[in-house]
C-alpha cells in the first residue's frame, strides 16, 4: 500500500515534469514524428543540436523516475497509476529501434524492466503501441 512518502515523491516527480526546459524537452519528444532515417540519427546521435538534448532529457528522466520504482524507493501501483508519459516515451523508443534499426540506439531499459514486472503498466504499455504502426 502507498505510504504519504509515495505520494509526496509522486508530486516532487511531478514538479520536476514542469521546469521549463524539461517540459519543452517532453514536448518534442512526445510530439516527434520522424520521416527518414536522417532525421532519425540526427536527433539520436549528434550532441550539438537541440533535439538531441530535448530527446536525452525527455528519456533520462523518465528512465530516472522508472530506477526509483525498479529499486523499490515508491510503491509501484501508484508509480504506474502516474507514469504513463514515460511508458508512452518506452514504446516510442521501441517503436524507432524497430522501425529505424540502424539510426536509433536508444532503449529506455528501466521503464522496460518495469512493464515487465507491473501488470498496470504493462496494459498500459499495450494500449501505447496502438498508437504507432508496428
Amino acid at each position: 500500500m502507498a505510504t504519504h512518502a509515495d505520494a509526496d515523491l509522486i508530486i516532487k516527480l511531478y514538479d520536476l515534469r514542469r521546469e521549463g526546459v524539461c517540459r519543452e524537452a517532453r514536448k518534442f519528444f512526445a510530439g516527434w514524428a520522424p520521416k527518414d532515417p536522417d532525421e532519425v540519427k540526427k536527433v539520436g546521435s549528434d550532441p550539438t543540436w537541440t533535439n538531441n538534448a530535448y530527446t536525452r532529457q525527455a528519456t533520462t528522466y523518465w528512465e530516472m523516475a522508472f530506477s526509483i520504482a525498479n529499486e523499490g524507493a515508491i510503491d509501484a501501483n501508484l508509480f504506474a497509476k502516474n507514469c504513463g508519459e514515460g511508458l508512452l516515451f518506452a514504446v516510442k523508443c521501441q517503436w524507432l529501434k524497430l522501425k529505424f534499426p540502424n539510426e536509433w540506439t536508444r532503449t529506455m531499459a528501466e521503464a522496460e524492466a518495469f512493464i515487465a514486472k507491473n501488470e498496470a503498466a504493462k496494459k498500459k504499455a499495450e494500449m501505447f503501441k496502438g498508437r504507432f504502426t508496428w
